[in-house]
């Protein structure tokens, strides 16, 4: 599939509108207000849109809530209050995508050649996921060896290979039609999905960090 996904730029804070105008051409800008003040932005999340690449930039930074200004240079665009602990991932995307000169760009994925989100990834199961396992007749899905309890969640269980236990060796997966809501809505081109590629496979879209 072909994903067009948005390139990070890095701004300072004399050149808000620089950031502005790319995130408003589709791109998402780390903006530094000081040495340990930054802000990521991003063109508003689309209401209802689970893959909305904007809010998964967000979730990949561990925040599930953002802000939208209503005055200002950046009214109307996506913003998070980067946390601390966070600023390398964000000077690593930058760095990552300086050699792409757009804000956004066009990328092809093939998941069955790749696989890279079933690997070495924590998957909870939600409720509505048991459920579904239940009315497949796949009940034992939801208990070992399938999958485990883990600091009150449920959550699917890992090979010593750190795959899943459902990724076949072609890159299928066994459970495919009731699988996980976190496995359904995982965002191909995605911050989650660049990351998994890079960590599992090598595959690095860009210049090295």
């Amino acid at each position: 599939m072909r994903i067009v996904r948005p390139v990070v730029r890095s701004f300072t804070r004399p050149h808000v509108k620089r950031a502005s105008a790319w995130v408003r051409a589709g791109g998402h800008a780390v903006v530094w207000i000081a040495s340990r003040k930054a802000r990521l932005v991003f063109p508003k999340p689309r209401v209802g849109d689970e893959h909305d690449l904007g809010w998964w930039s967000v979730l990949d930074l561990g925040k599930s809530e953002y802000l939208l200004p209503e005055t200002g240079t950046f009214a109307g665009l996506g913003m998070l209050v980067v946390p601390h602990d966070c600023y390398t991932i964000v000077r690593d995307r930058a760095a990552r995508d300086s050699i792409h000169e757009g804000p956004t760009r066009a990328i092809d994925l093939d998941c069955l050649e790749c696989g890279a989100c079933c690997r070495a990834n924590r998957v909870e199961l939600e409720p509505q996921d048991l459920e579904r396992f239940a009315q497949a007749g796949r009940s034992e899905l939801a208990r070992p060896p399938y999958a485990r309890r883990d600091n009150g969640s449920v959550v699917l269980v890992l090979r010593r290979d750190r795959n899943c236990k459902h990724l076949h060796d072609d890159n299928k997966c066994g459970i495919y039609p009731i699988r996980p809501d976190a496995c359904s809505t995982f965002p191909a081109g995605s911050e989650c999905c660049l990351s998994s590629r890079e960590e599992e496979l090598g595959i690095l879209d860009g210049a090295i960090p």
